[in-house]
């Protein structure tokens, strides 16, 4: 990290976007290849409405009365019109915890849940702090014996039963598997059409001795729920959605469709449903030491360790950003969050995101008290750069808008 920085604020801003409709790898990235479109009267008058309050814990605010500058909140906004920004369905943004923008397109609205997808996993990052706190998981445990209840190994590689939750936590195990876009192997399909889901996920082969090499792969963050849920069954406690629910979703008021394996296994990998506005608590929860409204949900030292530094991984998600190697810097990852560099500004920040197939992203600025959270539709490897698309909107307007930078 640069020792320029900009100074600390009491600042936090959060944004929702959600997109839509898919797009074909031939197309290119509009928002490099487009001017910069005019805002008039309307457009400013659209991002200075105050959001609604409807009793979910979000205070409500405006921009200016937030100190965030309107303008560049109303380029970005005529970009989401003007498509090229491709797909959005809903813009949410607060700041100092109150929601100051809510915008949504293409029949998404308020009340709406999203699909979220591997977003949840970083939810996971923040549960298992909460186990380790109250003493019902250590992070040197060795997975195998955890998850005994359900499924032994079927091989005889000792390097498996090596496995640990931290292991599982960096996505640092060793199985073969590696799930970005242009990776591999993939394996979560065929996973997800096998009856026992824990031996599936178990069984795949390693590639390595765990805690050397980052591969992303959500047969980690699936065992590590499964642990989990071994853990608190030991200790006499309900279910896993219990624990999630009692710790987190209704502290935070949230309203959610849960998922599910085939034979009931509550998913920590991903596939939750949730409203944007509940989504972006998760954000909150990072910039604000764990802390909402006052009660301290996740730990303190935990939210620290997230934000410390991360494994370094193969994967850039700037790239799509602009041309040239300032903006081709590798993430690195920590504790089911990954963390990418960007300069922007005058300052380097560093974003801590969860990142779900489609342009899912819950991304805290914790320099600015800053998040940002998008999901999307735009699915699969072919449309990867179009989920990128989100880090051009911070790096053009909103750090910009937030740092009070934007060019006048």
């Amino acid at each position: 990290m640069s020792s320029n920085r900009p100074p600390r604020a009491a600042l936090a801003l959060f944004l929702f976007v959600s997109t839509g409709q898919a797009f074909g790898a031939a197309e290119g990235r509009p928002w490099l290849e487009t001017p910069e479109p005019a805002v008039d009267a309307a457009d400013l008058a659209q991002v200075r409405t105050a959001p609604e309050s409807v009793h979910d814990g979000w205070p409500v605010s405006g921009l200016e009365a937030e100190g965030i500058d309107p303008r560049p909140i109303a380029v970005l906004l005529k970009r989401v019109k003007t498509g090229s920004y491709v797909g959005i369905d809903g813009l949410l943004l607060a700041r100092n915890g109150k929601l100051v923008s809510e915008l949504y397109f293409n029949g998404f609205g308020r009340e709406r849940w999203h699909q979220t997808r591997s977003a949840f996993k970083s939810v996971a990052g923040l549960l298992v702090g909460i186990a380790v706190a109250e003493g019902r998981l250590d992070l040197d445990d060795l997975v195998a014996p955890l998850i005994a209840r359900y499924h032994t190994p079927s091989d005889d590689d000792p390097r498996k039963r090596d496995i640990t939750i931290r292991d599982l936590l960096r996505m640092a195990s060793g199985l073969d598997c590696s799930e970005m876009p242009g990776t591999g192997p993939h394996r979560e399909s065929a996973i997800n059409d096998k009856g026992n889901s824990v031996a599936a996920n178990f069984d795949l082969p390693m590639a390595g001795a765990s805690g050397i090499t980052w591969r992303y792969c959500s047969s980690n963050t699936f065992l590590l729920g499964v642990a989990l849920k071994s853990a608190l069954a030991r200790d006499g406690l309900g279910s896993l959605k219990d624990y999630v629910d009692s710790r987190l979703i209704n502290p935070l008021s949230i309203s959610y469709l849960p998922a599910f394996s085939g034979e009931g296994h509550f998913s920590m990998k991903g596939g939750q449903k949730l409203r944007p506005r509940d989504l972006a608590k998760f954000g909150q929860l990072l910039v604000s030491g764990g802390r909402w409204h006052g009660r301290q949900l996740v730990p303190a030292e935990w939210i620290a360790e997230i934000l410390s530094d991360g494994m370094p991984t193969d994967w850039s998600w700037t790239s799509a950003v602009a041309p040239g190697p300032a903006m081709q810097r590798q993430s690195s990852y920590r504790y089911q969050w990954f963390h990418t560099e960007m300069w922007v500004a005058g300052g380097d920040y560093r974003l801590i995101h969860a990142w779900g197939n489609g342009g899912q992203f819950v991304v805290a600025v914790p320099q600015l008290d800053l998040v940002v959270v998008t999901t999307g539709s735009n699915y699969g490897s072919r449309n990867i750069e179009k989920q990128k698309q989100i880090f051009h909107m911070l790096y053009r307007y909103i750090l910009p808008a937030a740092a009070g930078t934007a060019a006048r």
